[in-house]
């Protein structure tokens, strides 16, 4: 997808392995509120995904 900038937020899960999609249900929200929450970036939000246990792979 040309011009989608990746965001913190969104670095972080997915280094952790999570998709948009497992932290929306995870945290009771919509995947469209998880994509506004990544594009603002804020600090509380950040920290947040930061807690979220590496998911195994494999």
């Amino acid at each position: 997808m040309a011009g989608k900038k990746v965001t913190d937020f969104q670095l972080i899960a997915n280094k952790k392995g999570w998709k948009f999609e497992e932290i929306a249900k995870r945290w009771g929200k919509s995947e469209r509120q998880i994509s506004r929450i990544a594009s603002k970036g804020e600090q509380r939000d950040i920290d947040a995904v930061n807690g979220l246990p590496a998911k195994n792979k494999g």
